[in-house]
């Protein structure tokens, strides 16, 4: 029976930003490559006494378990229910419980079988398996799986990210792609102790242990049968290398608030927060940015980025390329670019006119909401409320008179200052618009057609 799939875990090539208008990778990340021995693995699919996996299912349901719980459930006599409680604790799948507490004594039915009370005094109370256990990781393991997998041992090569502890998946790979070759070097190692500590309980969570690996052994580790009988051992696990590299940064990332700086060192840097499976991980920071933003690649058009209220800006000529103003905001740009070494900027990007481009960006907006009328149903004064809203949309959208040229806002300023219904009906009629003047007004038509 397969595992139910882990929870996939980023790679290093993710670059994730869900938060501020703009942000910065810059630092880089540290990765620990450690080589083992005889690391305790999980060999697949290997179904065993479907007994055990009955029993640790019943003990999932329940807080705890007794060895009466087993007899009433499985109708076993109360010297085999205490022996199938010795095979859960012998192999490490049942512990002795802090709850101390059955609900099955409270349980009326539901069950095929009940305690047979004369059998049950036939036998001899044992306290040993009478009082309550519960499942470890291996008994929870078992009941999901509907399977008792033992373990062997296995050379087995781990990353982990130094900053938050985390392993990365078995297959990945440091080698091709866009890296550069990783220069790894000898490292200390940590203790064995605390390497054993990242493969058990909130641990083994917290580091996102691979699902497959059974952990880390101390000392020499030595399977027997139910009757005492060695049948298995595996030599103490050993760290048969431990080396760390550096990689570049793009799990860290820094949120810039306020205006965008085209000069990094004006930046604020609003928090720096290391991105994992795990979640955020925030952390201080009092490296300062350094840097100029260059020309940005946009839609095959490369332009030199300008602060523009709350993200950046880039004058675009390409009259494909416009965002036409409208009642509603349109949707900022999400853009990427690279720094050199390593530094990525993600930024959301307005594109705006360039000064020439300005009158004929707003006519086409205009010329948009337009077509989007309902055919002369508004009239004049409906539709000179709608020029005047798309007015302010675009003042709204564009004007931005402490980061933009004094050129550029002027040529904005008197362009709009010009627009009003008339200058719109009065451009269809030359250009020969009847049918967005039949849109305005139906006795426009009439009068201007001849």
């Amino acid at each position: 029976m397969s595992r139910d799939p882990r929870k996939s875990r980023p790679t290093l090539s993710d670059r994730i930003i869900k938060e501020g208008a703009w942000a910065i990778h810059s630092a880089p990340a540290t990765i620990i490559k450690m080589e083992f021995t005889n690391l305790r693995c999980r060999e697949t699919g290997v179904k065993e006494d479907p007994l055990l996996v009955h029993a640790t299912r019943l003990a999932e349901e329940l807080d705890a378990l007794s060895a009466k719980d087993v007899q009433r459930v499985f109708g076993l006599p109360i010297n085999l229910a205490r022996k199938l409680l010795e095979m859960l604790l012998y192999r490490d799948l049942i512990q002795e419980s802090t709850k101390r507490k059955s609900r099955l004594l409270n349980r009326k039915g539901g069950f095929l079988f009940e305690e047979d009370s004369e059998e049950a005094k036939r036998h001899r109370k044992d306290p040993i398996f009478d009082q309550m256990f519960e499942l470890t990781e291996a008994g929870r393991l078992a009941s999901r799986e509907g399977e008792i997998r033992p373990i062997i041992s296995r050379n087995q090569t781990l990353y982990m990210v130094e900053e938050t502890g985390e392993f990365l998946p078995i297959d990945t790979l440091f080698s091709g792609g866009k890296w550069s070759q990783i220069n790894w070097k000898k490292a200390k190692s940590p203790s064995e102790k605390e390497v054993a500590n990242w493969f058990t309980a909130e641990q083994r969570n917290a580091h996102k242990v691979d699902e497959s690996i059974e952990g880390f052994s101390e000392q020499k580790t030595v399977r027997k049968d139910d009757f005492g009988i060695e049948i298995t051992s595996w030599p103490a696990t050993k760290i048969k290398t431990y080396q760390s590299a550096k990689v570049p940064g793009i799990w860290l990332m820094r949120t810039l608030v306020g205006a965008p700086s085209v000069n990094l060192k004006d930046a604020q840097v609003g928090s720096t927060v290391l991105l994992s499976s795990i979640g955020k991980v925030e952390f201080e920071s009092n490296e300062s940015l350094t840097g100029t933003l260059g020309k940005i690649d946009f839609r095959n058009q490369s332009s030199k980025p300008r602060a523009h209220k709350s993200m950046l800006s880039l004058e675009v000529s390409e009259h494909e390329h416009r965002d036409l103003p409208s009642k509603s905001k349109p949707e900022p740009h999400h853009v990427q670019f690279s720094m050199g070494s390593d530094i990525e900027v993600e930024a959301l990007l307005r594109p705006i006119p360039s000064q020439k481009k300005i009158v004929s960006w707003i006519d086409d907006a205009v010329d948009d909401a337009m077509r989007k009328l309902p055919d002369g149903a508004l009239g004049r004064i409906g539709v000179d409320s709608e020029v005047e809203l798309l007015k302010q949309s675009i003042e709204e959208l564009w004007m931005d008179s402490e980061n933009l040229p004094k050129k550029w806002v002027e040529t904005l300023e008197m362009t709009l200052e010009n627009l009003s219904l008339d200058s719109t009906l009065e451009r269809y009629r030359k250009t020969g618009e009847w049918e967005l003047q039949y849109r305005i007004d139906e006795a426009e038509v009439f009068i201007h057609a001849y």
